[in-house]
């Protein structure tokens, strides 16, 4: 009797390990959710995109040629639907920059030699690594953005019309979208002061001024190329979680060695500055989180 109800309370526990086991596999199963993002304005995203096969990540993003020129108005009306409250908004804003300078491109997309003289190369790779901050700065909430954010135009921002842009593109992944405008190039200046004011090629004439003892520069020829205005959104929101200003400018000038270098003659230097400013845009007011937690 006693063997009987042995056999079958281990017949039990069998069957309960199992249904156990069972159910962890359901509540997994279960867990492994799709996130849904309920996307305020839908957008045209026709990418086309290079997966890493072994990582499975996507290690290019490119927007399909056939349909870029059709979408960029589409995309442009909503960046500036959405970027144009930035200024008005109560946050906390991060300022973060990074200035370099290097070598030219040409047509092709390759490296142009910034001169023939290797004292005045050391002497912008100098500039480069040592001369040029990259300084960031914050905004508190509640700050006024009028005057911190470098946009300049309509009444808070930009005053870019769609003939200023060469593309513009909309890549959605996850919870957020990346907008990429394009300005045309080669861009006038007067093109770029209506979409943004930071920084100048001065900052690094400034530089090279002070080896006037060595060298003196010409004033040099400015062309803007690929010049950008890069956001982030909120899909659910169409609230800007961040925008980037690209100025990228390319130099042509000439450097005339005095002094101790005067047997150095006059050299053509050639090189492209680049400047980009991000501002990470944190709505959060601290007062109610501060109630919040009491």
């Amino acid at each position: 009797m006693k063997k009987t109800i042995s056999a079958i309370i281990s017949v039990v526990l069998i069957f309960s390990l199992v249904f156990a086991f069972a159910g962890c596999s359901s509540t997994e199963e279960e867990g492994e959710t799709t996130t849904v993002v309920n996307v305020k304005t839908p957008l045209p995203t026709d990418i086309t995109s290079s997966v890493d096969e072994e990582s499975n990540v996507i290690t290019d993003t490119t927007y399909s040629p056939e349909a870029l020129a059709a979408n960029t108005a589409t995309i442009f009306d909503y960046f500036n639907l959405h970027v144009n409250e930035i200024k008005g908004v109560k946050a906390k804003v991060e300022m973060s920059q990074d200035k370099s300078i290097g070598k030219s491109k040409d047509a092709e997309g390759n490296d142009i030699a910034m001169s023939e003289n290797d004292y005045v190369n050391a002497a912008i790779n100098t500039l480069d690594s040592y001369m040029l901050h990259n300084d960031g700065a914050t905004a508190e909430y509640g700050d006024d953005l009028v005057a911190f954010m470098p946009v300049k135009g309509a009444e808070y921002v930009s005053a870019l019309t769609l003939a200023d842009v060469e593309s513009a593109t909309c890549v959605d992944d996850g919870l957020f979208r990346t907008i990429t405008l394009t300005l045309k190039s080669p861009a006038l200046p007067a093109t770029i002061e209506k979409a943004y004011d930071m920084g100048s090629i001065d900052d690094v004439m400034t530089e090279f001024k002070k080896a006037e003892k060595y060298l003196t520069v010409a004033q040099p020829t400015l062309t803007y190329n690929d010049c950008q205005i890069i956001i982030q959104a909120n899909r659910e929101t169409d609230e800007v979680t961040s925008i980037e200003y690209v100025k990228v400018i390319d130099v042509k000038t000439e450097v005339t060695g005095t002094g101790s270098l005067a047997d150095m003659g006059t050299v053509p230097v050639q090189f492209r500055y680049r400047n980009a400013i991000r501002y990470t845009i944190d709505r959060t007011d601290p007062n109610a989180t501060t109630a919040a937690a009491e």
